[in-house]
């Protein structure tokens, strides 16, 4: 596909999948839990995996007005819960899931490239999310993440209806990126102004976006991939 047809393709609309994603890789995200978020992490055919605690990074909460809130963190078996201290509007986190390397033939260890014996290729994995739980302003601000996705409208948004999205890479509109229900879904991808228009499903949705750049002169790793996910609940149609 040529680089004009995948800008006309961000004219066209998506329509969200509100289950679990079932994409080939792993993404992070937070579901709500008693009053807590918990921090899931899976992918592989729609399931769920634990995960290292320490490869959560950072947490962070926001009021409607862009006041920040301290959150709360709790590490156990099962893995993080956190809490916001008040009312949080926007949530973000950011997963760490270090570098996988992949020997000839062999499977993806979790070590820099020149740690493991016959290795070829390297990915470091960075995950990034997005909690809107409340629309509004707060939405439609960019909150500082290296990669994200911003809401153009205050407005909750409603199924089967438009909904416009942005896409920022160190704060700028970045064009060409895919978005979709999942890594492996048919998706739309970002026009010269890091716009998209997508049609969420009624309920939680969970919207993915992700990039892989070549790593030249490193010898821990080949490629850096970014995944996103951006988690919403969509108002029922009128």
């Amino acid at each position: 596909m040529c680089h004009r047809t995948i800008l006309r393709t961000a004219l066209y609309s998506l329509v969200l999948a509100g289950t679990a994603v079932s994409a080939h890789a792993h993404t992070v995200w937070l579901e709500p839990e008693h009053g807590f978020y918990r921090v899931m992490y899976g992918g592989h055919e729609g399931k769920t995996e634990p995960y290292p605690v320490e490869k959560l990074k950072s947490v962070f909460a926001y009021a409607a007005d862009g006041t920040p809130l301290s959150v709360q963190r709790e590490d156990d078996a099962d893995g993080v819960r956190v809490r916001a201290a008040g009312e949080a509007a926007v949530l973000t986190l950011f997963f760490d899931n270090g570098i996988w390397s992949r020997p000839e033939g062999g499977r993806s260890v979790n070590k820099p490239m020149n740690e493991v014996p016959g290795a070829t290729s390297a990915v470091q994995a960075l995950k990034y999310h997005k909690t809107i739980a409340r629309w509004g302003v707060a939405a439609t601000r960019a909150w500082g993440q290296p990669f994200e996705l911003v809401a153009v409208d205050q407005a909750p948004p409603r199924a089967g209806e438009p909904l416009r999205l942005r896409v920022l890479i160190d704060g700028k509109p970045a064009a060409g990126i895919k978005v979709a229900a999942d890594e492996s879904a048919p998706g739309v991808f970002s026009d010269a102004e890091g716009l998209v228009t997508v049609r969420p499903q009624a309920g939680f949705n969970k919207l993915w976006a992700g990039q892989r750049t070549a790593v030249s002169g490193d010898p821990r790793m080949t490629t850096v991939s970014i995944e996103y996910l951006l988690t919403f609940e969509a108002e029922p149609p009128q």
